[in-house]
């Protein structure tokens, strides 16, 4: 099992991308009432104001386990999990909430807890990923799940099926969808459940894009270096002049 922490200051775009993905399922609230993105965002907030010294005042965590061993455990097991990890976190009197995703068979959770307690104070999040990674396989060890090491290995062999997948739906939306730009193209990839994030620089400009399925998540030179926008870009054109010259001929 693998375990993922990070402080962040984007509460309410993360939880958002939490609920809404697809077969998404909240399986606990702590101290919260509210279901929305925002509603949960504006309980949180009234203990962050306590504390303006901190600007990253929310903690994201994703734990991991193994394919096999995620088609095993219950949503019972998933919250024990869960409420076990967040306990030995130091974070069990703390906002939060946890929620399952399903992407294809690898399930896996994610918790957002509020990094600032009910008095102001925050929480340490010095080394937070090491943090997470140790208390998961300490996790993982105690229900004889699969420790992290394995989990790698899994998910590389994973990706490799993945990537060879993706590259295929990339060159069947070139071909049948004929796509004249970016923004054509990344519609025919959604429409064929591949998630497509552009990624934004500091100075508000896209310099790439990454793509999500399977449960993984790749920047677009992993597909292949042809599909960065630069390379990307000139082969739409080209095949635009292609279909051009055809339909001219005919």
């Amino acid at each position: 099992m693998i375990g993922k922490g990070k402080s962040i200051t984007h509460t309410q775009a993360a939880i958002n991308y939490a609920i809404v993905k697809e077969k998404a399922e909240i399986l606990e609230k702590r101290h919260i009432a509210g279901d929305t993105p925002e509603d949960i965002t504006k309980e949180f907030q009234q203990f962050q104001n306590l504390n303006g010294r901190c600007k990253n005042n929310t903690f994201s965590f994703v734990i991991s386990p193994a394919v096999e061993d995620g088609k095993k455990l219950t949503n019972t097991d998933f919250r024990e999990i869960a409420r076990e990890f967040l306990d030995k976190s130091g974070l069990s009197e703390h906002q939060a909430i946890i929620l399952k995703h399903q992407d294809r068979e690898h399930t896996h959770l994610h918790i957002y807890a509020n990094r600032i307690n009910m008095h102001g104070k925050a929480a340490k999040d010095h080394y937070i990923g090491k943090q997470s990674q140790r208390i998961a396989g300490e996790i993982a060890q105690k229900r004889g799940l699969t420790l992290a090491r394995h989990v790698e290995i899994e998910r590389k062999e994973q990706a490799k099926d993945l990537i060879k997948e993706i590259r295929e739906r990339f060159e069947n939306a070139i071909k049948t969808a004929r796509p004249r730009n970016l923004k054509e193209f990344w519609d025919a990839l959604r429409a064929n459940k591949i998630e497509v994030n552009p990624t934004i620089n500091k100075a508000g400009k896209m310099q790439g894009y990454r793509v999500a399925f399977g449960g993984q998540n790749f920047k677009a030179s992993e597909i292949g270096n042809k599909y960065t926008i630069a390379k990307l870009e000139k082969t739409l054109k080209a095949e635009h002049k292609t279909q051009n010259k055809w339909r001219f001929k005919r």
